[in-house]
C-alpha cells in the first residue's frame, strides 16, 4: 500500500513537471492565437499578453518583445502609454527604422484619440514620418500620411486633409482586393473604411452634401453585418443620421444615431458620442420636447467637463442651454455662460481657423434673439427695452472680449515663459515643430554636404551672426562657402521652414531672451528692439514677433514688467 502511495506521489509530481514544461514550451503563435481576434481594449486578453511578454524576455527575443508590448498597448485601456513607451524603447534598442516609426505613430494615436493632446500627437507623427522615409512598408507609409491628414483636418485645412484621405482610400482599397493573409486583408479594409469615414466628414464640413452622403452609404453597405467592422459601421451610421437630420427626416435620423451610439460609448469615443447627443437634442427641439432636449445638451456638457474637449460642430449646444435658463434660473444661466466662454477658449486654441466663424454666428444669433424679444414687448416698453438690451449687449460684448483677450495674452505669455525656462525657444530639428509644406520630398544633399552646412550654421547661430541687417540667402551662402540652393534645401528639410522664416525666428528668439534676462530692454522702443535684432522695420518686427511667440511685443513687455513689479 505504501508503495502504491509513493508511486502516486511520484506520478503526480512527474505529471506536473511535464505539464509545466509543455506550458513553457508553447510557441509565441500559440499564446497569441488566444487573443488574436479580440477587439481593441478587451482587457481579457492581458493575462495571455503578459505570458507572451515574459516568454520574449526569457528568450531575449527583441522582435517578439516589441510585439508583446504592442499587444499590451492594444488591449490595456488604462496603461496604453506605458506599453507604448516600452515598445518604443525596445524598438530603438533593436534599431529597426520601421519598428521605431510604427511605435512613434502609435504613441501619437494615443495622444490624439484617447487624450486629445494634439501638439504632442503631432510631434509623434512627425517622428514617425522621419523614420518611415525610404521604407518598403507601403501600408505603414500610408498610415503615417493618414494621421498627418487627421492633424490637418483638426487644424481646419480641410482641402489638404481631403487629399491625404483620398490617396489613402485609393491605396487601401486596391490592396484590400488582393489575395493575402486574412489579418493583412483585415488591416487594409479597416484602413480603407477609416479613410472613407474621414472623407465623409470633411465633405460634409465643406458642404459637399451629395458626395458626403454617397461615401457614408458606401461605407455603411461595405461594413453592414460584418462583425469585424462594427465600430466602422457605427461611424457611417452616425454620418447617415446627421445627414437625415438636416434633410428633416427626424425619425430615421433618430434610429441611425441610436444604433451608432452604444458602440461608440463602448469604444470610449467621447468626441463623436457628444456629437450624437447634440443631434438628439436638436431632434427633440424640433419635436418641441424641450425637457428632453435639455437632458441631451446637459449630457454634452457632462462629457465636456470630464474630458475637457468639445468639437466646433456642437459649440451651439450652450446657446440652447443659456436661452432655456434665461430669466428662469440665474445660477444655471451663469454656469452655462461660463461653460460657453470655457469652450470658446478651447476652440480658439485648438481650432484657430474655425473660431472666428463660430464667434460671428454666435453674435448674429444673439442679436436676432434680442431683436425678437424687443419686437414681442409692449409698445409702451419698446424704447426702454431697446436701450436696456443694446446697452447690456454692448457692455457684455466688450467685457467678454476683453476678458477673453486678457486670458489669451496671459496664457500665451505663460507658455512663452515656460518655453524659455525649458530652453525650447530655439530653432531646432524639424521633428519638434510644424509639418513642412514639402514634407514628402526626399533630400538631394549628400551626408557630407549636410554635415558641413550643419556645422557652419551652428557656428552662425552660436555667434549671433543673424542680427546683421539685410542678410539674404545668397549673402549667407557665400559666407558659408556653399551653394545657395544647397543652403535652401538644408534649411527647408532640417528646420522645416524657408530661409526668411528661419532668420526671422532666430532674431525674435534672440530679442526675446534679451527682454527676458535684461530689464533695460523692457524700456526700449519697438524701433530700437527691431534694430537690436537686425529687423529693419518696426511693423515687420511686431508681426514676426507675434507669429513666432504667439503674443505681441507690447503685450509681452507689459506682462514681463508686471511679473517683475516694474509697471
Amino acid at each position: 500500500m505504501k508503495k502504491l502511495n509513493y508511486f502516486l506521489v511520484l506520478f503526480s509530481a512527474f505529471s506536473q513537471l511535464i505539464l509545466s514544461q509543455q506550458k513553457k514550451q508553447r510557441t509565441f503563435w500559440e499564446i497569441r492565437e488566444y487573443y488574436d481576434k479580440m477587439t481593441i481594449d478587451d482587457i481579457r486578453a492581458m493575462p495571455s499578453v503578459k505570458v507572451y511578454i515574459q516568454k520574449a524576455k526569457r528568450e531575449n527575443n527583441l522582435p517578439k518583445l516589441i510585439q508583446g508590448y504592442r499587444d499590451g498597448r492594444q488591449f490595456d485601456l488604462h496603461n496604453k502609454m506605458k506599453y507604448a513607451d516600452s515598445a518604443l524603447a525596445v524598438s530603438i534598442k533593436y534599431n529597426n527604422k520601421d519598428d521605431i516609426s510604427k511605435d512613434y505613430l502609435s504613441k501619437g494615436i494615443i495622444y490624439y484619440f484617447y487624450q486629445k493632446k494634439y501638439k504632442l500627437a503631432l510631434n509623434q507623427y512627425l517622428k514617425a514620418y522621419e523614420y518611415s522615409k525610404g521604407s518598403k512598408d507601403e501600408y505603414h507609409h500610408y498610415k503615417v500620411i493618414y494621421h498627418l491628414g487627421i492633424v490637418k483636418e483638426h487644424l481646419g485645412y480641410y482641402d489638404e486633409a481631403l487629399e491625404h484621405f483620398e490617396d489613402c482610400a485609393e491605396f487601401y482599397s486596391s490592396k484590400s482586393k488582393q489575395t493575402m493573409h486574412e489579418n493583412l486583408q483585415f488591416n487594409y479594409k479597416k484602413a480603407y473604411y477609416n479613410s472613407l469615414h474621414q472623407m465623409t466628414v470633411i465633405n460634409r464640413y465643406l458642404k459637399n452634401i451629395s458626395t458626403s452622403d454617397s461615401l457614408s452609404e458606401l461605407g455603411y453597405q461595405l461594413t453592414k453585418d460584418d462583425k469585424d467592422f462594427i465600430i466602422e459601421n457605427s461611424y457611417f451610421l452616425k454620418c447617415k443620421g446627421i445627414s437625415k437630420f438636416y434633410k428633416k427626416d427626424l425619425s430615421r435620423a433618430q434610429v441611425d444615431l441610436e444604433r451608432a451610439l452604444p458602440i461608440l460609448l463602448k469604444r470610449n469615443d467621447f468626441a463623436w458620442s457628444t456629437v450624437i447627443y447634440y443631434y438628439f437634442g436638436k431632434i427633440s427641439e424640433v419635436k418641441n420636447n424641450q425637457e428632453e432636449a435639455i437632458k441631451y445638451y446637459s449630457e454634452v456638457d457632462s462629457i465636456f467637463n470630464k474630458n475637457g474637449f468639445i468639437l466646433p460642430e456642437i459649440f451651439k449646444n450652450y446657446n440652447s442651454l443659456i436661452e432655456h435658463y434665461k430669466d428662469k434660473d440665474v445660477k444655471k444661466e451663469l454656469y452655462y455662460t461660463n461653460q460657453l466662454l470655457k469652450a470658446d477658449s478651447l476652440i480658439s486654441k485648438d481650432y484657430p481657423y474655425l473660431s472666428k466663424t463660430l464667434h460671428r454666428d454666435y453674435d448674429r444669433n444673439s442679436l436676432i434673439k434680442q431683436k425678437e424679444d424687443i419686437e414681442n414687448a409692449g409698445r409702451q416698453k419698446m424704447w426702454f427695452a431697446s436701450i436696456l438690451i443694446i446697452t447690456g449687449s454692448v457692455a457684455f460684448t466688450v467685457l467678454t472680449f476683453r476678458y477673453i483677450k486678457d486670458q489669451k495674452i496671459k496664457k500665451q505669455y505663460d507658455l512663452l515663459q515656460k518655453r524659455i525656462a525649458e530652453g525650447n525657444n530655439k530653432v531646432i530639428d524639424i521633428d519638434a515643430y510644424q509639418i513642412p509644406d514639402n514634407s514628402l520630398r526626399k533630400t538631394i544633399l549628400s551626408p557630407e554636404i549636410t554635415d558641413e552646412i550643419k556645422t557652419k550654421l551652428e557656428k552662425f547661430e552660436r555667434e549671433n551672426q543673424f542680427i546683421r541687417k539685410r542678410l539674404t540667402q545668397n549673402i549667407l551662402a557665400s559666407k558659408l562657402n556653399t551653394n545657395s540652393h544647397y543652403l535652401s534645401v538644408y534649411i527647408n528639410e532640417n528646420k522645416g521652414m524657408n530661409f526668411n522664416k528661419y532668420i526671422a525666428e532666430l532674431r525674435i528668439n534672440y530679442i526675446t531672451n534679451l527682454l527676458n534676462t535684461n530689464n533695460k530692454y523692457l524700456n526700449f522702443t519697438l524701433e530700437a528692439l527691431a534694430d537690436e535684432c537686425g529687423i529693419v522695420a518696426r511693423q515687420n518686427f511686431s508681426k514676426v514677433f507675434l507669429e513666432v511667440n504667439g503674443i505681441r511685443p507690447t503685450d509681452y513687455i507689459k506682462k514681463r514688467k508686471e511679473d517683475l513689479g516694474l509697471s
